[in-house]
């Protein structure tokens, strides 16, 4: 049986966040009345919009492997486990892997891939879920890995283990969480919505009431009630003017302030959890939450330099290591992002191309069009009227 095998074991469950359950408490803690941990945070609408979004993106965005030689960069041999990475389950795929490691990394601040090696390859990467890792340290000072399961407990060295942290400082080993990091906040934002859906599950405040001198039966409190509604109900018929004769009395019945302050509220917990993740709020389709940029394109690229790079960058760095080769890179094509109609996109490589920067077959390449044959789309162009400055071909050009 296989190391990953003894620690995934028979009772493997699938979770919400995008890993695997190993079957052990989930911890957490009480804010705002409201126990909060990994899986309770999801629930907040926003906090699952956040989560859902880096994970998505991440995993939609397309990667390969590449060597650095000489300053330049070029692909390599694409590992089979970044398109397969568990050769037994045919739907853990390359976009699993990466919706699992970012989901991983957005709620728990950590994420713990397992590997299986054949020598120096890597034939299996599996994400453990966070919260079955305990970290320690070897009389060497390099991280071991205790994963604790319903099997029992295995103890990995950084060989096996892939550790990426989100957030790390000083001397900790282990990222800070961010649902468990920012427990109040999310408490509240959690608080607030339950009361807004008890609120209107068990309210029974009517909009008004008629108030009569004497007792009424049940049946001439029904037939009082329709009566105004036929005459008062409405568009046709509101603001008309209404007769209440027998010592009736209408009463309009106004909302609480705590209850008006309870919208606020909810989008203060909005706010505050898009600032905990770097998102912007028009992202989170917030009304008016790109004001401060000039155009969506503005907004995605200060969303990529500051929320979404940082993510993507650790994630390059910690696999990178799974590619044999000391000069070897895992990348992510984060340009994709920002290609805002097929128009710019040609307009783009238009200019690349007709300033030598990429040859046809290169241009072809990025929009998954095949090399031209016999060769013909391997030459560079360049302007005709431009050459080194005081050659001959230079000189013989203005003369011309």
């Amino acid at each position: 049986m296989s190391i990953l095998d003894r620690i995934i074991g028979k009772q493997e469950e699938r979770a919400q966040g995008g890993w695997y359950s190993l079957g052990v408490n989930n911890g957490g803690g009480n804010a705002a009345g409201v126990n909060i941990n990994q899986d309770t945070a999801t629930s907040i609408a926003a906090l699952y919009a956040c989560v859902s979004l880096y994970a998505n993106t991440v995993a939609s965005m397309s990667w390969g492997a590449y060597i650095k030689e000489g300053g330049v960069r070029r692909p390599v041999a694409r590992p089979r486990w970044m398109d397969r990475p568990v050769p037994s389950n045919k739907n853990y795929n390359g976009f699993d892997l990466k919706h699992r490691i970012t989901s991983a990394l957005m709620l728990d601040g950590n994420a713990f891939i397992l590997v299986l090696r054949s020598g120096v390859e890597v034939v299996e990467a599996r994400v453990i879920d966070p919260r079955k890792v305990q970290i320690m340290l070897a009389d060497d000072g390099s991280p071991l890995y205790k994963i604790t399961s319903t099997e029992g407990s295995v103890t990995v060295t950084d060989n096996e283990m892939v550790h990426i942290p989100l957030f790390a400082y000083g001397e900790n080993l282990r990222g800070l969480s961010p649902v468990e990091h920012h427990r109040v906040t999310l408490g509240l934002a959690s608080a607030t919505q339950l009361y807004a859906a008890k609120f209107y599950e068990q309210g029974a405040a009517p909009s008004a009431i008629i108030r009569t001198n004497g007792e009424l039966t049940e049946q001439q409190a029904v037939s009082l009630r329709e009566s105004f509604g036929r005459r008062h109900e409405g568009i046709e018929r509101m603001h008309k003017i209404a007769v209440l004769t027998g010592g009736a009395s209408y009463e309009p019945i106004s909302a609480k302030i705590a209850d008006l302050q309870m919208v606020e509220t909810m989008r203060w917990g909005v706010e505050s959890i898009g600032q905990i993740y770097s998102v912007p709020l028009f992202l989170l389709n917030y009304p008016g939450g790109n004001s401060s940029y000039n155009s969506l394109e503005m907004a995605m690229l200060a969303w990529l330099q500051t929320g979404l790079n940082p993510v993507l960058r650790r994630v390059e760095d910690g696999l990178a290591r799974l590619i044999p080769g000391d000069t070897t890179f895992i990348s992510f094509n984060a340009g994709s992002l920002l290609k805002a109609t097929q128009k710019e996109t040609y307009e783009t490589l238009a200019i690349a191309l007709n300033n030598g920067l990429i040859n046809l077959d290169e241009a072809r390449a990025i929009i998954d069009k095949a090399p031209l044959p016999d060769g013909k789309g391997q030459e560079f162009w360049k302007p005709l009227n431009i050459g080194v400055v005081g050659s001959e071909e230079q000189i013989g050009r203005a003369h011309v």
